[in-house]
Order: structure tokens, then C-alpha cells, then sequence
């Protein structure tokens, strides 16, 4: 696919005071004793054999290339099979052929509309060329993963958290074509690229924000307006004169002690998630709660649970009653920081069907 030349070592262009003849004269000088020097060696060799055999006989894998410098000059890609290597002259340099895969550590990236995201991605990739693998850099994996990882921040600065979300296989295909571009010169070929979003730090703007939810039915605000109407169920008044009046009977360790009697198979069939909740009570006890919809009938109760959940929400008990009462606005609240949602945001959203069930 290649061919690669090199000029002689020491010949440069000719300087001011060097005439047009003494360049020709040094090339066939240098080429003179190349010739000579590659005589020697062959002929070393050949005194020597068969004991040189061990030593300058080497046995190439097929899923490996040499890089052959003789002289300090590279030559033509050797195997697989059988290569003579050259004694005092030649050096050699192995490549592997084998498709390889790295993992880019999960970075904090901002999103075209504001949101921060900690994303990282797995990346396959093989060498296409073992003499310009050798050639260009020096330690090919250390560059391929700096390059890949600043890529990633910058073809996701240009996305909005809704396309991260949707169209992470089509990203993925983009940001491979970048990379390749990148590493094309340094005889490399990047094969897969798949995104891992880790979790959601900080919501969309404000504007955004509420493109999103409008777009969709299981939005955060449409959740909770659905929990304030089972508190109003809950309490038994048909037409309540206030929110306020709604958690005056009823309370927040009470809803959720109520939660396990209404877990099915059907529910954790449509869920198929675990959630843990940390919740800070008035008097600053910070207590834990989990809901574990993976497997069964599902099961719930306070502390902690024995794995790593799907979803974690960190909230008050003030915040949580002020939404519940309208004083506090959910988007506002999940901006602000004071709900904080760890995790995948759709699979937090299942959490409505917890809600349906308490409705029927």
C-alpha cells in the first residue's frame, strides 16, 4: 500500500560554500559503504552459521510485523514466518496486529445547553501500518488515548443532553470518523467507539429544561404533581381546601411504610430498576431508603442497599414537603441541587409507575 524512501543519513542540502559536485560525490560515498558494510555482515553471517542461526533467525507469528532499521534506515515490513536478520547492522522492532481496546475514563463534559455529564467510552482500535505506527510516535497508546479523550470533550460540547441520551450510538459512529482522522497519519484504524454515560451532575438551562419536559408526558414536574394527587387520595377529602392541608394527616414515613403492600411482579416488570433515596429529616438525621424493583415481587424499606443501585436521589424532607405544597418548583429544585438525581434520567422516570399503582 506504501512505499517508503530515505534519504542517505548526513546529506543535506548543499550549503553557500559546498559546490554542486561534492554532493553527488558524498552520495556515492555513503552508498559505497553501505554496500561494504552489508558485505561484512552477510559474510559474518555465513562463517558463522550454523550457531548465528539461533541468534539472527527469527520466527515471526502471524499476528505480528517487523519493523527492520538497517544501518538506521528503515526497510520493507518483514513476516510472518522466517526473517534473516543482519549481525552489527540490522535492528528490529516488533509490532502486533491485534485488534486492541482501551477504556476512556469518565470526564466531566458541558453539554451544548449547559448540562454537565460524566461520560467515558470504550474504543477499539488496530494497527494498518507497522512502519508508520514506529515512525510517527513513540508511545502510540498514550497518544491514541489523550487524543480520543479530547475529541470526546469536544464532540459532545456540541450536543444537547437530550441527543446524548438518544443518539449515543450515532455519536459514537461520529466520534469514531474524528478519531480516525486524528490517528489516519500514524498508521492506526479505530474500529468501534461506545459511549458510557455515568451519571447527570448538573441539569440543562432553565429554557431547555422545560423544551424537555414539555416534549414529554414522565416528566419530574408531571411525577410529582401525580404524588401530590395520591396524598390527596390518601387523606380521604375529595375537594382539599389547600396543599398545605393534604400533609397535615399524613406523612412522609407513612407513604412510604404503605409503599411495600403495593409491589407486584407485573410493577417490577415495567420497572426493572433499583432506587436509592437519602433523605435529610428536620432535625438533620440523614436516613437512607431503597426500592429495589430487579427481580420478584420487588422490595422496598429504609437503609441501604447491598449493591449499587440503578438511581440515586438525595433530597430533604423540607424540599420534598415543599414540593409536595407547591412552594418550591421541581425544575427549580433539581437545578438548584437541592434534588439531586444520580444516574440514568429516563430510568428515574419509571418511578411513575409506582405511581400508577398507588392510584388504581
Amino acid at each position: 500500500m506504501y512505499k517508503y524512501t530515505a534519504l542517505p543519513i548526513g546529506i543535506d542540502e548543499p550549503t553557500p560554500y559546498q559546490s554542486s559536485k561534492s554532493v553527488p560525490s558524498d552520495t556515492w560515498l555513503l552508498w559505497g559503504c553501505h554496500i561494504a558494510v552489508t558485505c561484512l555482515s552477510a559474510t559474518f553471517l555465513l562463517i558463522t552459521f550454523p550457531l548465528s542461526a539461533w541468534c539472527f533467525i527469527k520466527n515471526i507469528p502471524a499476528y505480528q510485523r517487523v519493523v527492520l532499521f538497517r544501518l538506521g534506515r528503515v526497510r520493507p515490513t518483514k513476516g510472518p514466518g522466517l526473517i534473516v536478520l543482519l549481525p552489527l547492522i540490522d535492528q528490529w522492532q516488533p509490532v502486533d496486529m491485534r485488534t486492541r481496546a482501551f477504556k476512556v475514563p469518565p470526564c466531566k463534559v458541558k453539554s451544548r445547553d449547559g448540562a454537565l455529564v460524566s461520560l467515558g467510552a470504550d474504543i477499539q482500535y488496530r494497527v494498518s501500518d507497522p512502519v508508520l505506527s514506529v515512525m510517527s510516535v513513540q508511545d502510540l497508546d498514550l497518544v491514541i488515548r489523550s487524543t480520543s479523550q479530547n475529541l470526546l470533550k469536544q464532540s459532545l460540547g456540541r450536543k444537547y443532553l437530550r441527543e446524548i441520551h438518544s443518539k449515543k450510538a450515532s455519536i459514537g459512529e461520529q466520534l469514531k470518523e474524528d478519531i480516525n482522522e486524528q490517528v489516519k497519519p500514524w498508521g492506526v484504524n479505530v474500529e468501534r467507539v461506545h459511549l458510557v454515560l455515568e451519571s447527570v451532575l448538573q441539569a440543562p438551562e432553565d429554557q431547555l429544561i422545560e423544551t424537555l419536559t414539555s416534549r414529554s408526558n414522565t416528566g419530574f414536574e408531571h411525577l410529582l404533581t401525580q404524588f401530590v394527587s395520591l396524598v390527596n387520595q390518601s387523606s380521604g377529602k375529595r375537594n382539599p381546601p389547600s396543599l398545605a392541608d393534604a400533609f397535615t394527616d399524613i406523612s412522609l414515613q407513612h407513604l412510604l411504610s404503605q409503599l411495600e403492600e403495593r409491589l407486584s411482579e407485573s410493577l417490577v416488570s415495567n420497572v426493572k430498576a433499583s432506587y436509592q433515596m437519602y433523605i435529610t429529616l428536620q432535625d438533620g438525621e440523614r436516613v437512607a431508603y431503597y426500592l429495589n424493583l430487579t427481580s420478584g415481587s420487588g422490595c422496598c424499606g429504609w437503609g441501604v442497599l447491598p449493591f449499587p443501585s440503578d438511581v440515586t436521589i438525595e433530597t430533604t424532607e423540607l424540599d420534598l414537603l415543599s414540593l409536595f405544597r407547591g412552594n418550591l418548583h421541581p425544575i427549580t429544585a433539581y437545578k438548584e441541587g437541592r434534588m439531586r438525581v444520580i444516574g440514568d434520567l429516563q430510568t428515574a422516570l419509571r418511578l411513575e409507575n409506582v405511581l400508577r399503582v398507588f392510584q388504581q
